[in-house]
């Protein structure tokens, strides 16, 4: 009977072991499910960022392609510019030479009014 016991006694620190380590066990397995569940939401944040990127990525693109083609648009309207304001130049500088070529005439016309003016009053 003392043999029983014992068997008994050893069957119950076997049962209590394994309830301990069955508890233990448990634990870890909550752990677990616990990290999974973040490691499923940090997935979702992650995705859901990286979808908001790629739409970023394509405003970004589309904003990109409009800068370029307002760049190209004010760039030509340089080009034309420039050269409008270059044929200007040379116009007005015909100008001021006509300016300055009337002025000589006037100059020389004035002048030899002045000499026939004197000339008749010595007449």
């Amino acid at each position: 009977m003392e043999k029983f016991k014992e068997k008994l006694a050893s069957l119950r620190k076997e049962i209590d072991t394994a309830r301990d380590r069955a508890s233990v066990l448990e634990e870890e397995v909550t752990k677990l499910e616990s990290q999974h569940s973040q490691k499923d939401d940090d997935l979702t944040n992650l995705q859901e960022r990286a979808k908001l990127l790629e739409e970023q990525l394509e405003t970004a693109e589309v904003d990109l392609k409009e800068a370029t083609a307002n760049f190209r648009e004010a760039d030509l309207r340089a080009e034309q510019l420039g050269k409008k304001a270059f044929t200007l130049e040379r116009e007005v500088k015909g100008v001021e030479k006509k300016i300055n070529d009337i002025n000589e005439k006037y100059d020389t016309a004035k002048a030899e009014l002045k000499d026939f003016e004197e000339q008749l009053e010595g007449v």
